[in-house]
């Protein structure tokens, strides 16, 4: 009997590694990566100077603005904040305002907000039927942006005038001097109208990561000087907080200054909440 030909043999079904994905479209980038860790160490840096210019005497200032102008000084650090907007500074973060915002306002007419350190001014640009923004920074990327410090910015004359939300993303933790984080807050409520809103922005870590600061420390600190919380969320990067103001005091001696109609009297100094090597120093001090 005649041999059979030996039937063909199949080739081996390929089985990817569960979790893995082989070919050059799925390869992580090593230059993204690169980028980010270049933005996060410009970013660092000139904060790092920012709070040492703030506390430092005189004589030594100088040589700290110098250092940070090597850097590039405010221009780069904005540029480098914008570039790495995506995962770095956690893009702009007028969408989840904006979504919360639709679910409170209960008027017709669109919302008033005052954007505090906007850089190009587009955090809110795509809503122009809900949102009317006037934008300021210290260093305008944009013509329509207005270039002031926010503590120089004009107080309206009446609540007409005034705004319904003052927008801080980023911002209080730019501020290099901790006692005038605590002031901007306060500072605030010049601009609001009665029962208008404080948007706040930290990157996620100032709360979650300080020894001097924690999500339940920043209620409390809020709350004493005029805010109720209406909204928190985190992200992967960020925390941000939808602050109401709440009912001045109705004495006269609390008719005198800003701080005296709002602020409670509850002092806030440094006081370590959380030890460890690992932990940042991020903190806000009032008054």
């Amino acid at each position: 009997m005649a041999d059979r030909p030996a039937a063909p043999r199949r080739r081996a079904r390929l089985v990817r590694p569960r979790g893995k994905r082989g070919g050059a479209k799925h390869r992580k980038s090593s230059k993204a990566g690169a980028a980010v860790s270049e933005h996060a160490k410009v970013i660092a840096q000139y904060h790092a100077l920012e709070k040492k210019i703030a506390r430092a005497p005189p004589d030594e200032r100088a040589q700290l603005v110098a250092e940070q102008r090597a850097l590039g000084g405010l221009a780069a650090y904005q540029d480098q904040s914008s570039t790495g907007g995506a995962v770095v500074r956690g893009g702009e973060s007028g969408k989840w305002c904006v979504k919360v915002l639709k679910e409170l306002w209960p008027l017709s007419r669109k919302v008033r907000l005052l954007d505090v350190g906007a850089i190009a001014g587009t955090a809110y640009a795509a809503w122009p039927g809900f949102v009317e923004t006037t934008s300021m920074d210290l260093h305008p990327r944009a013509d329509h942006v207005i270039a002031c410090d926010f503590f120089d910015f004009p107080v309206p004359a009446d609540d007409a005038h005034k705004f319904d939300v003052v927008g801080l993303s980023l911002v209080l933790n730019f501020v290099g001097d901790l006692h005038r984080r605590g002031a901007m807050l306060v500072h605030a409520h010049q601009y609001l109208r009665p029962g208008g809103y404080v948007y706040v922005v930290l990157p996620l870590a100032c709360v979650a990561n300080s020894r001097y600061m924690s999500h339940q420390h920043f209620r409390s600190l809020v709350r004493s000087v005029g805010y109720d919380v209406v909204r928190q969320e985190d992200s992967q990067r960020l925390t941000r907080w939808l602050l109401q103001q709440r009912d001045p005091q109705a004495t006269e001696a609390a008719r005198r200054d800003v701080a005296s109609l709002f602020w409670d009297g509850t002092v806030f100094k440094k006081r370590e909440l959380r030890a460890g090597a690992q932990r940042n120093n991020f903190c806000i001090l009032y008054p």
